[in-house]
C-alpha cells in the first residue's frame, strides 16, 4: 500500500509540470482591417470627460447624479461583485479542504430478568468525531484554466461597465442639448406666432379698408394655424425628453428647471481620427469581447483536461471514546491517494469539449462583428459631420435668399404686383428655416459626441 501511494504521489509531481492543452484560438480571426479611414478629422486626442469641454455646471451635475444612480450600472456592479466571487471560489479549488464533525449519543435501555423482579435502565454514553482533508492535484491545469477563464470574464465585465458609462454620459449630454434645441424652437416658433397674429391683424385691418381681399385674410388665418399646431409638439417632445433624462438618472422624475441653459453650446473639438487598429485598444467594447473570446479558449482547456484522470490525496482521523474527556485519546488515521479517471460516460465530457470549441466559435465571431461595427460607427460619424456641416451651410444660404425673396413679394404685393400668397410663401419658409436650423446645429454637436464615443476614449488628466 506504502508502494501505490508513493507511485501515486510521484505521478502528481511529474504531471504538475506538463502542459498537455494550451489555451489558444483555435480559428483565426479573418477580418480585414483597413489601414485607414477614408476622412481624416482633427488633430487632438479623444478624451475620456469629454463633456468638460462645454464648461457647462449644469451638464456637469447631471452627469454625475445619473452616474451614481443609474439602474444600469448598479446591475453591471452587481455583476462584476458575481464575478470577483466566482474568481474567489476558482481560487479555492486550489487549496485543500478540510472539514470536521464531532457528535454524541446517549443510550438507555430498560432490562428486566425476571417476571418477578424489578426493571432497571442501563445508559451508555459514546462520543465520535472526525477530521477530514483532501487535496486534488490540478495536474492538467483544469483548476488553473477555469481560474482563468473567470478572471478574464471579471475584465470583461469591468470593461462593459465602461461601455456604458459612456454611453450614459453620451446619453445625458444628446438629451440636454436636446432639450435646449426644443425650447430654442419653441421660443422662435412663439415669436413667429406674434408675427403671424400681427399680420392677420393688419390684413383684416386692410380688409376693412378694401385694400385686401377675404382670400388673404384666409391665408393668413391658415399661416398663424399652421405654426400655432406645432406649440403642442415641441411641448411634448420637451417632457419626453426630462422623462427619459429622469430615468437614466435613477429617478420617476426631474424638476424642469434642472436644464435653465437657454444657448446651444459650442461644437466639442474634432478628434484625431488615427487608425481603425486604434480602435482595438481604445474601444473598450472591442476590449470586452476580446477577453471573452480568451476566457472561452481557457473553457476549452479545461474541458479537454476533464478528459483525463485526476489525482486525488485524503487523510482522515476518527475518535472514539465513552467519555468526552478521553475522545481524542483514541483514534485511527488514515491517508490515501487516489487516481480517478472517466471510462465510460455517453460522451459527455466529449459533448462539454464540443461545447466549448462551439462557443469559442461565437465569441470570436462576436469580437470580428464588435470590431467591424466600431469602424462602421467611425465612419459613419465621420460621414455624418462632413455631410451636416455643409448641410447646415447651405441651409443658412437658403434662408438668406428666402429673406430677400421676402422682401421683394412684401414690395410687389404692397405695389399690387402680386398675390399676397406669394409673401405668405416666403415668410413661411422663413419659419420652417429658422427652426430647422437650430435641430441642425443640435445635430451637429451630437455628431461630435458621437465620434468621440465611436473612436474611445483616453483620460485627461489636466480636465479632471
Amino acid at each position: 500500500m506504502r508502494s501505490v501511494f508513493l507511485v501515486i504521489l510521484a505521478s502528481m509531481v511529474l504531471l504538475s509540470g506538463c502542459k498537455t492543452f494550451e489555451a489558444k484560438p483555435e480559428i483565426a480571426l479573418t477580418l480585414g482591417i483597413p489601414d485607414s479611414f477614408s476622412i481624416d478629422a482633427g488633430k487632438s486626442d479623444a478624451i475620456e470627460d469629454w463633456w468638460l469641454v462645454f464648461n457647462s455646471e449644469e451638464l456637469n451635475a447631471l452627469i454625475k447624479e445619473a452616474k451614481d444612480a443609474n439602474f444600469d450600472l448598479k446591475i453591471i456592479k452587481a455583476r462584476i461583485a458575481q464575478a470577483k466571487a466566482r474568481v474567489a471560489k476558482e481560487d479555492a479549488s486550489f487549496f485543500p479542504s478540510l472539514g470536521f464533525s464531532i457528535g454524541g449519543q446517549k443510550t438507555g435501555v430498560k432490562v428486566k430478568k425476571t417476571q418477578e423482579s424489578s426493571s432497571f435502565y442501563d445508559n451508555s454514553h459514546s462520543w465520535d468525531g472526525s477530521l477530514s482533508t483532501s487535496y486534488t492535484a490540478d495536474v492538467w491545469g483544469e483548476a488553473n484554466a477555469g481560474k482563468q477563464a473567470q478572471v478574464l470574464s471579471l475584465e470583461a465585465a469591468n470593461q462593459d461597465l465602461r461601455v456604458s458609462t459612456h454611453d450614459l454620459t453620451a446619453d445625458i449630454a444628446e438629451i440636454w442639448i436636446d432639450i435646449i434645441s426644443a425650447r430654442n424652437k419653441k421660443s422662435i416658433l412663439d415669436n413667429q406666432i406674434k408675427i403671424n397674429k400681427t399680420l392677420l391683424e393688419l390684413q383684416t385691418l386692410r380688409f376693412a379698408n378694401g385694400k385686401a381681399n377675404a382670400l388673404d385674410v384666409s391665408q393668413q388665418r391658415e399661416a398663424l394655424a399652421a405654426a400655432s399646431s406645432q406649440v403642442p409638439l415641441l411641448e411634448k417632445q420637451e417632457q419626453l425628453l426630462l422623462n427619459n433624462l429622469a430615468f437614466l438618472s435613477g429617478t420617476t422624475a426631474i424638476g424642469i428647471d434642472r436644464v435653465n441653459t437657454k444657448v446651444l453650446p459650442e461644437p466639442i473639438p474634432l478628434s484625431r481620427v488615427g487608425i481603425p487598429s486604434d480602435l482595438l485598444e481604445n474601444r473598450p467594447d472591442i476590449q470586452a469581447a476580446r477577453m471573452r473570446l480568451s476566457s472561452s479558449q481557457w473553457t476549452i482547456r479545461a474541458a479537454k483536461a476533464d478528459l483525463l484522470p485526476s489525482f486525488k490525496l485524503t487523510a482522515q482521523a476518527l475518535f472514539s471514546s465513552g467519555k468526552f474527556d478521553l475522545l481524542f485519546q483514541n483514534w485511527i488515521a488514515t491517508l490515501a491517494g487516489s487516481i480517478a479517471g472517466p471510462i465510460f460516460d455517453g460522451g459527455l465530457r466529449k459533448a462539454e469539449v464540443k461545447r466549448a470549441k462551439a462557443f469559442a466559435l461565437e465569441q470570436l465571431n462576436l469580437y470580428a462583428r464588435t470590431v467591424a461595427k466600431a469602424i462602421r460607427e467611425v465612419e459613419d460619424r465621420l460621414v455624418s459631420i462632413q455631410k451636416q456641416k455643409a448641410y447646415i451651410k447651405l441651409l443658412e444660404e437658403e434662408l438668406g435668399v428666402v429673406r430677400l425673396t421676402l422682401k421683394d413679394a412684401m414690395v410687389q404685393y404692397q405695389n399690387g404686383q402680386s398675390s399676397y400668397l406669394s409673401y405668405l410663401i416666403a415668410w413661411t419658409s422663413i419659419e420652417r428655416l429658422e427652426r430647422q436650423l437650430v435641430g441642425e446645429r443640435a445635430s451637429i454637436l451630437k455628431e461630435r459626441i458621437g465620434l468621440h464615443k465611436a473612436l474611445g476614449w483616453k483620460s485627461a488628466p489636466e480636465l479632471k
